[in-house]
């Protein structure tokens, strides 16, 4: 039986007097990918914020690896061999490609280091062509190539990916979709917020529905299938 290498444990966050997550609790095992759906303002980006400390949870647990991470800072999270991509993307203007693959490359925290800068260049060749560009002379896809090469480069147990095809043209979309793909084959568990059911249904272990804040629907992609009726309408109202 796989072990979880992040759990949620009945968290509650707010902004202010503003409850936002109320009660959440999933679990993400090792190797393995969740998606995390909901509507706009549902708590989707709450969540990963909790989980990375830049929205402290009021209560609640967050454990990662066993250890229980819910006091330290964010920066300390994140050598835990946590990545981010973060909606937006997060692109430096006044860095070229090879310097944001540069600056962030680093081994993971038990020295191995299988995404390095050749490996990021195979994944994305198109990278390749833009070496010398400003990060924001870049088409949307390719900046969000170079934000999960960016990511990768850190040699991460956990990527977090806050919508990653957000914006983005279906044949850049089937890219993105085909490199988290490989990263889940290269026993990186990943958690994905997107909309995309289909995709997500492919691509993920289990699926994590939110509704104003608490868990609407929590299952593996069988159980999604069974429940679609219920989790569509939930996306949709």
């Amino acid at each position: 039986m796989s072990t979880a290498l992040l759990e949620i444990k009945n968290i509650h966050t707010l902004y202010g007097r503003s409850h936002i997550l109320h009660d959440l609790s999933f679990r993400l095992d090792k190797g393995h990918s969740l998606s995390l759906m909901g509507r706009n303002g549902m708590g989707k980006t709450t969540t990963l914020k909790s989980i990375l400390g830049i929205v402290p949870p009021r209560s609640g647990h967050v454990y990662f690896d066993g250890e229980d991470i819910g006091r330290l800072p964010t920066w300390k999270r994140m050598r835990r061999d946590i990545a981010y991509v973060p909606e937006g993307r997060g692109i430096f203007h006044n860095l070229t490609v090879k310097e944001h693959l540069q600056m962030a490359a680093r081994p993971g925290s038990n020295g191995q280091a299988s995404w390095d800068y050749d490996r990021v260049m195979e994944t994305f060749p198109r990278l390749q062509e833009r070496l010398s560009n400003l990060g924001t002379e870049l088409s949307g896809g390719e900046q969000q190539m170079l934000a999960i090469g960016r990511a990768l480069v850190t040699n991460p147990r956990l990527m977090i990916l806050d919508e990653a095809t957000e914006g983005l043209a279906p044949l850049i979309r089937q890219d993105i979709w085909n490199v988290i793909a490989t990263i889940r084959e290269s026993d990186i568990s990943t958690l994905v917020v997107d909309k995309n059911i289909t995709a997500l249904k492919k691509l993920c272990d289990r699926h994590v529905v939110l509704v104003k804040g608490r868990v609407h629907f929590d299952g593996s992609s069988a159980e999604l299938d069974r429940n679609l009726e219920k989790v569509e309408r939930a996306l949709s109202l």
